[in-house]
């Protein structure tokens, strides 16, 4: 390795994104996010595929110094390369350009003193980002004077269905990729200099926001580069040329776009309604929307989890199984309505209890009301295809389903304060602001699946899991009250 200023992987990575994200997380380490609890659950899913991709191999020598101890990683893996041994878990190499990085998995090739360089990754497919990745591990290691082979993806097989103890060795698809990243080795030696400068640079690089904020990945940096842009802005609205259009007008506000402008009915609807600061309510839609209710209303949700590695019987990586329920019921328009629900606390696959609670909560007749349909419908078709003896009560549950989402994806009822956005999240606040997810420990999601994790793996105590477990209540319900009084918007703006 030479004297030259060394850029890693993951600073590579993050400058190939936007140069000047790489020269902030150099020099502005103040402006750098914390770790949220979802961030770090990926983090962590992403170790433990790691680990369980080395158990594929019967023996390997793994380098086990920190990843910024550059010289002692090298030197590792320099010793464990003299060993001769089949494979090397977390080697490291720099070119003499100053290129670092380690390799998931180095395997010898029989025979030869050729090695293949194995990256895993808890995808399902190759993405376009994998091969920047392991082009600059094939740039790093064929610098530093390794005979190579094969550049390999090590991903999870999304068709491994899980019975009995997990078979690693099935969980896995290895994908050829070294004609690929041979030819993405050309992006390096173009951009690995010029990002080198960036970090060398004294001066913040003047870089205009874009969509390289969001592609692939959200930028860490988004609250100091878009510190200028109104909550709801152009970037809200448009895309392409549109959006240029606007911006080199200099119009980022949604108050500012022109009457003339050329905007869809939709678009329209929305900047009329932040502009005049109003509800927009299409009467006629919303009154033929509510036609299709029939009483009693069930109002449903469901709280899932989804992990890499599969951990119940009959499922594949990522399946969503089903862990909780919310159920509002109401018998009669303007009636009162009751709740009722599920939470799987026991040890075990959750989707029998969780079936059979679902079937007997939901009755024969009447609407089932969800907020985002396919989602709700989605987890009963898997579920019908797993739990065959349920399956016609599943699908009978998704034939009676009306998805609450639709008026407000189409507009039909649009408040100024959604800012572009039907999610639930979004149009709870702007319609019915005395309830709120605010000061709730679990309130999204994402959390309630990591929480919920945590809880069935028994990676917290007892004591812990009745605090989660009690969120969970809270949450959930929230959401099916959330549909009831979202639905009692609606009938306001036609009474």
């Amino acid at each position: 390795m030479s004297n030259d200023p060394v850029i890693s992987k993951s600073q590579y990575l993050k400058g190939l994104q936007c140069p000047k994200a790489l020269w902030l997380y150099r020099h502005r380490p103040d402006l750098k996010p914390e770790v949220s609890a979802v961030l770090q659950h990926l983090f962590d899913s992403g170790h433990e595929v790691g680990l369980l991709a080395q158990k594929c191999f019967e023996v390997g020598i793994e380098i086990v110094e920190a990843y910024y101890k550059i010289k002692a990683t090298i030197q590792s893996t320099e010793e464990a390369v003299a060993q001769n041994p089949p494979a090397i878990f977390e080697a490291a190499a720099c070119s003499p350009d100053g290129a670092y990085s380690r390799i998931d998995i180095m395997r010898k090739c029989r025979g030869s003193k050729a090695w293949d360089l194995i990256e895993v990754k808890s995808t399902t497919s190759v993405k376009g980002y994998h091969l920047d990745d392991m082009a600059l591990q094939r740039h790093a290691f064929a610098g530093a004077g390794y005979s190579l082979r094969k550049s390999i993806l090590m991903h999870i097989d999304n068709q491994y269905v899980k019975s009995g103890p997990l078979e690693v060795r099935k969980l896995f698809h290895l994908e050829d990729c070294t004609a690929d990243v041979e030819a993405q080795m050309a992006v390096v030696r173009e951009y690995l200099n010029p990002l080198k400068a960036v970090l060398s640079c004294s001066t913040e690089p003047d870089i205009h926001i874009g969509d390289q904020c969001n592609q692939p990945f959200a930028c860490d940096y988004i609250p100091y580069c878009w510190q200028h842009v109104p909550a709801y802005s152009v970037y809200n609205l448009f895309r392409g040329d549109k959006r240029e259009e606007l911006l080199s007008k200099g119009i980022l506000d949604v108050a500012d776009i022109p009457e003339d402008f050329d905007v869809t009915q939709r678009q329209a609807i929305e900047i009329d309604a932040y502009k005049q600061n109003r509800v927009h309510a299409d009467r006629a839609a919303i009154s033929k929307f509510l036609d299709a209710f029939v009483y009693p209303l069930f109002f449903l949700d469901y709280e899932t989890i989804n992990p890499a590695v599969p951990l119940c019987d009959g499922t594949r990586p990522y399946h969503k199984v089903p862990f909780q329920f919310s159920l509002h019921v109401q018998q009669v328009k303007g009636g009162p309505v009751t709740h009722t629900g599920f939470l799987h606390t026991r040890a075990g696959d959750p989707r029998p209890h969780f079936v059979k609670e679902l079937v007997g909560s939901c009755g024969g007749t009447g609407s089932v009301v969800v907020y985002n349909q396919p989602f709700e419908a989605g987890v009963n078709e898997i579920l019908a295809e797993t739990l065959p003896e349920h399956a016609a009560a599943l699908r009978a549950i998704n034939g009676r389903m009306v998805d609450l989402l639709i008026p407000f994806r189409s507009r039909f009822l649009y408040h100024p304060d959604m800012k572009g956005s039907a999610s639930l999240k979004s149009v709870l606040p702007a319609l019915v602001p005395e309830l709120s997810y605010a000061g709730l420990a679990i309130a999204d999601g994402e959390t309630a699946s990591l929480m919920y994790l945590k809880a069935l793996k028994n990676e917290v105590p007892d004591e812990e899991k009745k605090r989660i477990y009690a969120d969970l209540w809270k949450y959930c319900r929230l959401d099916t009250l959330a549909e009831v009084k979202l639905l009692e918007e609606l009938y306001r703006f036609v009474c």
